[in-house]
């Protein structure tokens, strides 16, 4: 992995299958977009929780890529799903992998 990022999108109960679906949606815009190398997803049934496991070219392409996604809407279409709203998505800007620890 070049730059490790997770994402994890917390489903209100009862909301989990839609918002798969709305992944399912998504995800292949997020694949293709410049410097996303991949994106792997894994759910969290005992919280409802998506978790995406993302590989970047840099963090800047994530950070340009972020924008975009706020710039189109795709988190005001999937507040409504999410315990907590938009702002309970968590990201987590790991960076490059160090092999010296």
């Amino acid at each position: 992995m070049k730059n490790l990022v997770i994402v994890s999108f917390p489903a209100k109960e009862n909301m989990l299958d839609a918002l798969k679906n709305a992944m399912t949606e998504a995800l292949p815009d997020t694949r293709s977009y410049d410097g996303c190398i991949s994106v792997d997803t894994y759910i969290e049934d005992s919280t409802n929780t998506i978790h995406l496991i993302e590989d970047w070219e840099t963090l800047d392409h994530q950070a340009k890529y972020l924008n975009w996604r706020v710039e189109t809407g795709l988190l005001t279409q999937l507040d409504p799903l999410l315990e907590g709203g938009a702002q309970s998505i968590k990201v987590i800007l790991c960076g490059p992998k160090h092999s010296n620890i």
